[in-house]
């Protein structure tokens, strides 16, 4: 069986596991309750903590990001002039198509699965019912408008950078370029946790989510655009 049939079966497997886990386990409900302050009927971050934060947790990834495929589209134009980087245009490649895909299909999902945030449920104070992913909303409730919470999407601009382990030869610099890119990821997900803008499942979902697409990329550019170089 070749190595990327295998890598995406067992990356499906995985994203099964976590809708089973979402499915039936409390463990979404359980971890978030710690982040939320019912007497104030407010997350541990709220929205005045969230303005000061925002520079460094919320922006500043995005920033980060932005400026990372800023550098990647000039090495790209510059390798016809220098041809001393024509060699690494596959890595760099890899890494610029999972930094511009990644977020998009990974946090377009949002969009068709219709799932409310935890700050929007009712069981925080908010004025939705509390419905699981695969789960059918109850017939009595009118809805006013779709969920759009799950997978996480802010995450997936860090976890795009899990393609790091594609871009490096080195075996320990990818290793620590996959890791990178899973606390960077991490770090954005823990944060909306506890703005209570996602359940510790919709971070997963997305983890696993990116770095099956990452392989895939990964997997075409290797097979199908290295040959013409």
């Amino acid at each position: 069986m070749p190595v990327i049939v295998k890598n995406s079966l067992l990356a499906c497997l995985a994203l099964g596991l976590v809708l089973a886990l979402e499915h039936f386990s409390n463990l979404d409900v359980w971890l978030q309750n710690f982040f939320y302050v019912p007497d104030k009927h407010q997350w541990l971050i709220n929205p005045q903590l969230h303005k000061a934060l925002a520079p460094f947790f919320y922006n500043g990834p995005k920033v980060f990001y932005a400026l990372t495929c800023v550098a990647l589209l000039v090495a790209l134009c510059s390798s016809y002039k220098f041809t001393q980087i024509r060699p690494y245009i596959p890595n760099i490649l890899v890494l610029l198509l999972s930094l511009i895909l990644v977020p998009t299909v990974v946090a377009s999902a949002k969009y068709f699965t219709n799932v409310y945030c935890p700050y929007q449920l009712n069981i925080y104070n908010g004025l939705f019912p509390f419905v699981r992913v695969l789960d059918s909303y109850p017939a009595d409730f009118v809805q006013i408008k779709e969920g759009r919470c799950f997978p996480a999407g802010h995450a997936t601009v860090g976890f795009a950078f899990m393609a790091l382990y594609y871009f490096f030869e080195k075996k320990s610099y990818r290793i620590s370029g996959l890791i990178f890119g899973v606390v960077l990821g991490g770090i954005a997900a823990f944060y909306q946790m506890l703005r209570g803008q996602h359940f510790l499942s919709h971070s997963l979902f997305s983890l696993v989510a990116s770095f099956l697409l990452i392989m895939l990329i990964n997997f075409l550019v290797r097979r199908f655009f290295c040959r013409k170089l």
